[in-house]
């Protein structure tokens, strides 16, 4: 939140009765709350989980990422720091790490078979909008010769086992699979 800005303030109070100065002040003071509007951009641009429309925007160029018009903030950001984190060579508990740190613990469930040469990550429906992202961050990750597989963890039938038909008969299909339900 920028500073309120108050520049006869800033005058010995014997000045603050003329009337020149007082209108001087007023002219400043929205220029002025407008260099430090600019400047707390400037400062938390710097840091990912803190970045603007115009800060995502320079880091995306930066890093030649291409983004949906209908992607928001938050989903810039973990694409911006998900490129940011993405480190070789590869090993499966840096892979483990990296997940954890870009998703959270347990919210994703990490297989691999080094004799058939695949990784499978399942995510969480929580984390599902993330999919296409972690996708590109394995791709980028893992070796080119491993097969990479992103699922997304849909909800199990003993999970709805504690809802009965009626209730459930207010959902579709695709709604009682892929929707968190409370």
């Amino acid at each position: 939140m920028a500073r309120k800005v108050d520049v006869l303030s800033y005058l010995p109070p014997i000045l603050h009765e003329i009337k020149e100065l007082q209108k001087i002040a007023s002219l400043e003071n929205p220029s002025l709350e407008r260099v430090w509007e600019l400047t707390e951009s400037l400062f938390n641009n710097q840091f990912i989980l803190a970045l603007d429309e115009s800060g995502a925007h320079r880091y995306e160029r930066m890093l030649g990422l291409i983004t949906n018009e209908s992607e928001t903030l938050e989903t810039r950001r973990f694409r911006i720091l998900s490129r940011y984190q993405e480190q070789a060579p590869y090993s499966f508990p840096v892979l483990k790490q990296l997940l954890d740190s870009l998703l959270g613990e347990g919210k994703y469930e990490l297989t691999r078979s080094t004799s058939e040469k695949w990784v499978r990550v399942k995510l969480e429906l929580t984390v599902s909008r993330e999919f296409e992202i972690v996708e590109v961050l394995l791709e980028r990750v893992t070796p080119q010769n491993m097969l990479v597989y992103v699922e997304i963890r849909y909800i199990q039938h003993s999970a709805l086992a504690r809802f009965t038909h009626a209730q459930l008969a207010a959902y579709t299909h695709k709604q009682l699979r892929e929707e968190v339900l409370s």
